[in-house]
């Protein structure tokens, strides 16, 4: 199902008020501000910092010293530890009760056009790996960017999150360079939610279920989205999606050129010089008044929520 309707009613969307999404003004009357990277490692770690807590990007955040963080293993996905402690269990796709769990984050993260640069995450033998383990299906994140950092897993692995089942994940992007074994993908590793209005160009590598965007898109949606990053693997390699079911790429993109291969499971392949241009994306309905922004034949469109 197309959501721009959703969107414009501002139930999905893009709406800023007094620098909180419209869907969320009067949630939270004093959302956790977040201005360091130590401020995010203790989201769901520490008490006053609950997985379904209201939080607010307050500058752009340098997060290269996680590189030196936990041994080398650096940033502890947001999530992965919800009791204190306790591990949690691989991210399951065909159950509809894993985007429901409590111990995944279930809050508000709103970047408000800031950065997260540099996170470094080298957790190969973890599933369920990015700046957030899994995003529930109660959960809203928006205009955030996760700028260039190494991010790496076993399954389950993105530079936002290793697993979606929020219906409010718009204005995004990821820079980061993304590796695991299955499901990985530039900004989602597996997504069974709603993903509006984001791009990643980061390079992903891996061994099966591996797109430019997301990794699998398992009865979700992706809506307004690109991606022109180099992608590779053994199996299922795709430049937007590596695999889909029951999945829907509502006017995606991706580059056949940077990307390296000619398939995606979803999407429309271009080559780079015709993703330059405003109208390969107005033809399919982008809104380059209120979201998007793009210099004819001189990059790729940007967000106007990260590009103040």
């Amino acid at each position: 199902m197309d959501k721009r309707i959703s969107r414009a009613l501002g139930t999905v969307g893009l709406i800023i008020v007094a620098g909180l999404p419209a869907m969320a003004a009067g949630s939270a009357s004093a959302p956790i501000a977040i201005g360091s990277v130590e401020s995010l490692q203790r989201i769901g770690l520490d008490p006053a910092y609950p997985l379904n807590g209201y939080y607010v990007l307050t500058q752009d955040i340098d997060a290269s010293e996680t590189a030196q963080w936990n041994n080398g293993a650096g940033f502890l996905p947001i999530g992965t530890a919800p009791s204190f402690g306790t591990p949690m269990d691989v991210t399951d796709e065909e159950s509809p009760d894993s985007g429901g769990k409590d111990l995944f984050f279930n809050g508000w993260f709103d970047g408000q056009g800031y950065r997260i640069r540099g996170l470094y995450i080298n957790r190969p033998e973890n599933h369920g790996v990015g700046l957030f383990h899994t995003l529930a299906a109660t959960a809203v994140v928006v205009n955030v960017g996760i700028e260039g950092g190494s991010i790496t897993g076993a399954h389950y692995v993105g530079g936002l999150a290793g697993g979606n089942w929020s219906e409010s994940v718009s204005a995004c992007y990821s820079t980061a360079a993304v590796s695991g074994l299955s499901r990985i993908g530039s900004l989602i590793g597996i997504n069974r939610g709603f993903i509006d209005a984001c791009y990643a160009t980061g390079p992903v590598q891996g061994d099966h279920f591996i797109g430019g965007l997301v990794g699998r898109n398992y009865k979700g949606v992706i809506q307004e989205c690109y991606a022109a990053g180099p992608v590779s693997g053994n199996g299922w390699v795709g430049g937007l999606t590596g695999n889909a079911v029951e999945a829907e790429a509502i006017a995606c993109f991706w580059d056949v050129t940077t990307s390296g291969t000619t398939f995606s499971a979803g999407g429309t392949g271009e080559p780079t010089e015709r993703l330059l241009l405003p109208g390969t994306y107005t033809a399919s309905g982008w809104d380059f008044t209120a979201i998007w922004d793009i210099a004819r034949g001189k990059g790729y469109p940007r967000l106007k929520s990260l590009w103040k």
